[in-house]
């Protein structure tokens, strides 16, 4: 009788148990109920409708939420796919070895206090963890992690977390920063198709998910925190391999002697130097940002505006000095504003004949109206669109002047459906960019009328610099593609 050899299983195989595991067991799961229920992991899957089998693992319990309770993975008399371990740290080597010869084929590892406490303890768990898997088919991810959030497959790491699933892939070394970044995120409006917290690194790690990404139909964007990396080739190819089909968003944290020394003991990882990635950044077309509010606006960047590789705006909006500043905001950003052919300059003239002091030579300065968006400037956007020199408009609005002048307090309804029904029309993409101000009123209706453009289709920002930053990186993402692949 001749013995097969286990066939490992391919990335996409692995992957695909990740985010869409048939049954999940919970190491640590509370005999609490409120406890559980409130911020277990067997709540959290719970309560965001998870729907496959889920096996709480607690030795002194029967039941847990009204489930079956076990007292180890391998008293389970069904396969598992997927494992999370929430136990003390001396725990989580047992408890791995149990669920490699249980036959799971992903474990979590939530847990902390491995690697990234420098400690001679905490190594030497990691490299037990790292040693019950070796040879096997069992793939892990952290530890010092809080996991993955799929909301196709019914994961989150987060009771607040959407159940609407997008477009974005987000895979990150910070579990709590992390998480915040997607609350963020979800409240502008945008959604994703998956995120993993993946901590340590132990095994799966930053490469293995961009390759899964780049050809994942669910994701049009990805964005990566990064505080260090296993295999630099690896990943070098990786996003090179991405960034040929959808941008690729990296914020490579670290760079500076102070980040890389907290890097090292946030997730036992140094990020390497700034000469590195500069050069990685040239060679791959990927896009950098600094922090996680850039982050949130490129993705805004990438997922709304349709591809761009020009960099010539048309501006339009009220006021000759914020005009002035926005175009000085766009040449530093590489931007360009040309001057208005005189053929639009004609018309826009009839357009703004009742503004006294109106400007027609790009920015356009046309009045915003007493009730709200006025057909005048809709049609403004629509003539400085149909100038050949323009790749785009980009229209700046400061609705605290006409709310507190004119007394207009209901003007989101009017401009949501009022730049919804032009964007129909117009001939060339449209970005809108907010100034802020200090009525605390107004900075709310801000939010809310940028999540309802950006859930029509409109590129919207909370201030001019982060629009102009955002598109201008993504022309250059593009004019990459367009000289290296296309």
């Amino acid at each position: 009788m001749v013995t097969k050899t286990p066939v490992s299983p391919s990335n996409q195989q692995v992957m695909e148990v990740v985010f869409h595991p048939k049954s999940v067991a919970v190491f640590g799961a509370s005999r609490d109920t409120k406890k559980e229920s409130s911020s277990g992991w067997v709540g959290r899957l719970v309560h965001f409708g998870y729907k496959g089998k889920l096996y709480p693992i607690n030795p002194g319990a029967s039941e847990i939420m009204g489930l079956k309770a076990y007292p180890s993975i391998k008293a389970i008399p069904d396969e598992v796919d997927y494992a999370i371990v929430n136990l003390p740290r001396e725990m989580v080597p047992g408890v791995v070895q149990d669920c490699v010869e249980k036959g799971v084929k992903v474990v979590h590892v939530y847990s902390a206090g491995f690697a990234e406490t420098g400690t001679e303890e905490g190594k030497k768990l990691q490299d037990q963890v790292k040693k019950a898997i070796t040879g096997s088919n069992t793939r892990l991810i952290g530890p010092n992690c809080i996991g993955v959030y799929c909301p196709s497959g019914g994961l989150t790491f987060s009771m607040d977390s959407s159940k609407e699933a997008g477009e974005i892939a987000f895979f990150t070394q910070t579990g709590t920063g992390g998480r915040q970044l997607v609350s963020r995120a979800n409240a502008r409006g945008l959604r994703f198709s998956k995120v993993v917290s993946y901590g340590n690194a132990l095994d799966l790690g930053v490469e293995d998910f961009v390759e899964y990404s780049a050809t994942d139909n669910e994701t049009k964007v990805i964005l990566l925190y990064v505080e260090g990396l296993k295999d630099g080739s690896r990943f070098f190819e990786a996003i090179r391999r991405a960034t040929k089909v959808k941008p690729v968003i990296v914020l490579a944290a670290g760079l500076t002697e102070s980040g890389a020394g907290a890097a090292a003991s946030h997730t036992a990882s140094l990020a390497g130097n700034q000469q590195v990635w500069r050069a990685f950044f040239e060679q791959t077309g990927a896009i950098q940002v600094e922090d996680f509010d850039e982050a949130i606006e490129q993705l805004v960047a990438s997922l709304k505006i349709p591809k761009l590789t020009g960099n010539k705006v048309g501006l339009v909006g009220r006021g000759g000095g914020l005009g002035v500043i926005t175009s000085d905001m766009c040449e530093r950003n590489g931007l360009k504003v040309p001057r208005f052919t005189q053929e639009i300059q004609k018309i826009l003239a009839t357009l703004t004949a009742a503004d006294s002091g109106s400007t027609i030579t790009n920015p356009a300065e046309i009045g915003f109206g007493r009730e709200g968006v006025s057909k005048t400037y809709a049609e403004g956007l629509r003539v400085v669109a149909s100038d050949p020199q323009i790749d785009f408009v980009l229209t700046f609005l400061y609705p605290e002047m006409y709310v507190v002048e004119f007394g207009i307090t209901n003007w989101v309804d009017g401009l949501v459906n009022a730049f919804l029904e032009v964007n129909k029309t117009m001939p060339k993409p449209m970005v809108v960019a907010f100034v802020q101000g200090q009525n605390a009123d107004v900075f709310k209706d801000i939010g809310l009328a940028g999540e309802h453009l950006l859930r029509g289709g409109i590129a919207c920002f909370p201030t001019i610099q982060a629009a102009t930053k955002a598109v201008a990186k993504l022309v250059n993402y593009y004019r990459f593609i367009e000289a290296n692949y296309e």
